[in-house]
């Protein structure tokens, strides 16, 4: 059927250009698509102070300038969404920094996929995370990530599937049916994989090629030697050799302090892709 809802969740116009342009280019791949974006204002935290007569003036303060400074922000998108898509919805919310991601969560979660912009270096990356991962570990919906300066016109053509037999690669893999059927080609990588009986199997990445051949998938196996680089680091050069315009990805998470972080690689991959990264948990 394909998806026929695509949220951009975004909080500056120049920052989440690329995240808008794959938001367009997901909903003019789809027919009858509705194209959202959630403006996401993140407020500051009560400042501390002994005298509450001071805490309530400099926070009313506060609040104030952030406010002010995300409605400039919050036009220049509208006006940006205006010039491409005038059909497409703009929607609001604001919340404490710390709890702005479980409210990308809900809005993520009325939509097929939520689409971001990938966190780089310098202020602001750590919300970006934390908006990404309560999208991720919260919505029960897909995260779509846009590396910075993404123009492309399509997405999914030629794929990769970063695979290592876990649940979350299979969840990820399944999340990502509608954009494999705009598949020319799809490969399935696995870094230094090993047969097993629980997980690889005999054959590391021959199954799932399988699984995917059978239902008219275009798919290969390539099982890559890392030579001392990360996983990340190897599954972002394989996609980039291939020409790759979509990698999949499943997101992982441990606790900490009752504190969802990404794993090592799933954190490393979403900060450094060069091509849209699409993760499940």
């Amino acid at each position: 059927m394909g998806w026929k809802d695509v949220l951009v969740i975004v909080s500056e116009a120049e920052v989440d250009e690329p995240a808008i342009a794959l938001g367009e280019a997901l909903a003019k791949q789809y027919s009858e698509c509705h194209l959202a974006a959630a403006f996401l204002t993140p407020l500051p935290d009560e400042p501390l102070a002994y005298e509450p007569t001071v805490v309530a003036g400099v926070w009313a303060e506060l609040l104030g300038r952030a406010r002010q400074e995300a409605e400039v922000e919050r036009k220049k998108v509208e006006a940006r969404l205006r010039r491409s898509r005038p059909d497409a919805e703009l929607r609001t919310a604001e919340a404490l920094s710390r709890d702005l991601g479980r409210v990308a969560a809900v809005h993520a979660r009325y939509a097929d996929v939520a689409v971001m912009t990938r966190p780089s270096e310098g202020a602001g990356v750590e919300l970006r995370e934390e908006i990404i991962e309560g999208v991720l570990f919260h919505s029960g919906r897909p995260a779509l990530i846009a590396p910075p300066g993404w123009k492309g016109a399509s997405v999914g053509k030629r794929v990769v599937i970063a695979w290592d037999a876990s649940r979350e690669a299979t969840r990820a893999l399944s999340e990502a049916d509608d954009l494999l059927e705009f598949a020319e080609a799809v490969t399935v990588v696995t870094v230094d994989a090993k047969p097993k009986m629980f997980g690889h199997g005999d054959q590391p990445g021959a199954n799932i090629a399988g699984h995917l051949a059978r239902r008219g998938l275009p798919a290969k196996v390539q099982n890559v030697d890392s030579a001392g680089r990360s996983a990340s680091a190897t599954i972002l050069d394989t996609a980039q050799a291939l020409n790759a315009d979509l990698i999949v990805m499943g997101g992982y998470a441990h606790s900490r302090l009752r504190e969802l972080v990404f794993g090592g690689a799933t954190r490393e991959l979403l900060r450094n892709t060069t091509v849209p990264l699409l993760m499940a948990h």
